[in-house]
């Protein structure tokens, strides 16, 4: 089965983004690598499952890593310079036009979309995540989510007045 123009292309930017990312020292260029990817990991889930709810939570959870991450290497490699070695500028020329051609010949052959009648597998599976969906919002377990999100409410406050704002574990005290 062939797949869509939108995900074959997600699909071979993340492998571009991997490529990428080998060949990367600094560690701030690494952290943007991830964020690009963590955001097309998220919208490959998001046009797999057709629902980005799942997607969203992914990207939250993945982007508060890396503030941590962040702030970690910012206070450890504060002045480091940024330059590109001759190595990866030459395999970034060599690997941009061979994306550009793979997704150039995704998006020019035509795209049969399905319908109910021409694919049962298609419609099995339409059917399954409308069924989880319902599932997951029905009534019966709406009191437990909503526990969750106030227990996740009351965990972030917690958090927030026991790490005091002027004595936090990567500030300076200037007296």
């Amino acid at each position: 089965m062939k797949l869509p123009p939108d995900i074959s292309f997600l699909l071979a930017t993340m492998i571009f983004i991997n490529i990428i990312m080998v060949s990367l020292t600094h560690p701030v260029a690494m952290g943007l690598t991830l964020m690009i990817q963590t955001t097309l990991v998220a919208l490959l889930l998001g046009n797999i499952y057709m629902s980005f709810w799942f997607s969203y939570v992914l990207f939250l959870i993945f982007l508060g890593g890396l503030l941590v991450l962040f702030i970690y290497v910012a206070s450890l490699a504060s002045n480091e310079m940024f330059s590109l070695s001759t190595k990866s500028s030459f395999l970034l020329w060599f690997l941009i036009p061979l994306v550009i051609l793979t997704t150039m010949d995704l998006l020019i052959t035509p795209y049969k979309i399905f319908s109910k009648d021409s694919s049962p597998l298609l419609s099995e599976m339409n059917n399954f995540l409308l069924n989880s969906l319902t599932k997951f919002y029905s009534s019966l377990i709406s009191s437990a989510t909503v526990m969750l999100i106030l227990y996740l409410l009351l965990a972030l406050i917690a958090v927030v007045k026991i790490t005091k704002m002027n004595r936090g574990p990567l500030r300076t005290q200037l007296k």
